[in-house]
């Protein structure tokens, strides 16, 4: 009995040692040199790699580039569109630019007419599936005053043209001395079916994406430095906009370094009244090596805009709602600027009571001088001084018009 026992123990015994071999074995396979899909182990979370809650690296879109590209050569001459434009007599195709407009690896074709005559009028076309006989077209702009038309760095259309009511070019009869004064930007819309207006970010030294993609290229070539600066950009917004003293004294909350893509500038006017605002800004798109600083909005404390919502589009009149400290009644004003920062419409923000901080909901009426389309803009709300009635206090966020 006790050796038929022991025999069974050393059964046991073996059986369970080829059972722990196996196990084993089948381990070290699993955790070995293999990820388990043909490549390289599976780095662990070290110096040089990121752990597995890392924020990852931004990449491109397989097959979707950024910005202008080569066309494909065979429609890559004007010549070829003017059987598919057919443009009218005494215009013809000017320029052919293509891009992943559509945000598809595809590429879609910008293709610009040119009228000769006064105004040199530019009509502007998109086209897909550039490469069959008859492409389709997906966008139309015409009539563009000396216009201007191009694909930016985030794969939108961009545009120029001359507003010839503006209050730059309102009292210009000379053709000659019209000014190209306003920039728009269209992106394609899967639920239009086709490009649609929107807004660029910035607000100031840029309104729009066509003069700050102008503008860093003059500070590539070394002009206008101080764009770099987001204290001197914020100051600038101060004494320009809001015409503070040129001795307005700037804090840096946060950001705004070398290698900083956003900040948040305190201004301090040095005159009266000694107001302060607050400015958050931006570099170019996301760019740290040397892209230039937009402001994106602007607040003052005990202030604010409530609805509309930034970057939303705007008809007259505008129902504007807030807080604010009222003084007799009224908190200061809400105005409407254009894509000259110039003023299209103002209305008093009342309180809703009569003394310190309370609300405000105002309708407000606009008229802007360009009557073919939207335009950027700003939507303000401005306190002011009671010694001197200069701007104390504001609050600017970029809208659509």
């Amino acid at each position: 009995m006790q050796c038929s026992w022991l025999g069974r123990r050393r059964y046991i015994y073996t059986g369970f040692c080829l059972l722990l071999f196996l196990l084993l074995a089948l381990s070290a396979c699993s955790g070995g040199g293999s990820n388990g899909n043909g490549g390289s182990p599976t780095p662990k979370p070290g110096k040089g790699t990121p752990a597995a809650n890392a924020t990852p690296s931004v990449t491109a879109t397989p097959g979707i580039a950024l910005g202008a590209q080569p066309c494909p050569d065979a429609v890559k001459s004007p010549s070829h569109w003017t059987a598919i434009v057919q443009p009218p007599t005494g215009a013809q195709v000017e320029s052919v630019t293509c891009g992943n407009l559509m945000g598809t690896p595809t590429l879609q074709a910008l293709v610009t007419v040119r009228a000769q005559g006064t105004g040199a009028l530019l009509d502007v076309y998109v086209y897909n599936h550039i490469t069959d006989p008859s492409p389709t077209a997906i966008f139309k702009l015409q009539g563009l005053y000396k216009g201007e038309a191009k694909i930016s760095g985030y794969n939108t259309v961009m545009t120029a043209e001359v507003d010839q009511a503006s209050s730059v070019n309102k009292n210009v009869t000379a053709n000659a001395s019209l000014t190209v004064d306003l920039f728009r930007e269209f992106k394609w819309s899967d639920g239009a079916g086709t490009l649609v207006p929107v807004t660029f970010p910035g607000l100031y030294p840029d309104l729009t994406r066509f003069q700050a993609e102008a503008d860093q290229a003059k500070v590539n070539q070394g002009q206008d430095a101080w764009k770099l600066d987001a204290a001197q950009t914020a100051k600038s917004l101060a004494v320009n906009l809001l015409k503070w003293s040129d001795n307005a004294q700037t804090t840096i909350v946060s950001g705004g370094g070398k290698n900083d893509v956003d900040a948040v500038v305190n201004v301090k006017n040095a005159g009266t009244p000694a107001g302060t605002i607050t400015v958050s800004l931006s570099r170019l798109e996301g760019n740290a090596n040397g892209g230039i600083w937009e402001a994106t909005s602007v607040t003052s404390n005990g202030m604010s805009i409530t609805s509309p919502q930034s970057r939303d589009l705007l008809s007259s009149p505008v129902t504007v709602s807030g807080t604010g400290s009222a003084f007799e009644g009224v908190i200061g004003k809400v105005v409407v600027l254009d894509h000259l920062y110039t003023t299209i419409g103002q209305a008093s923000a009342k309180g809703a009571t009569g003394m310190g901080n309370t609300t405000f909901s105002t309708p407000v009426t606009f008229t802007s001088t360009f009557q073919n389309g939207n335009e950027e803009g700003i939507l303000a709300l401005y306190s002011y001084s009671n010694a001197n009635g200069a701007i104390a206090g504001a609050v600017m966020m970029k809208e659509l018009l």
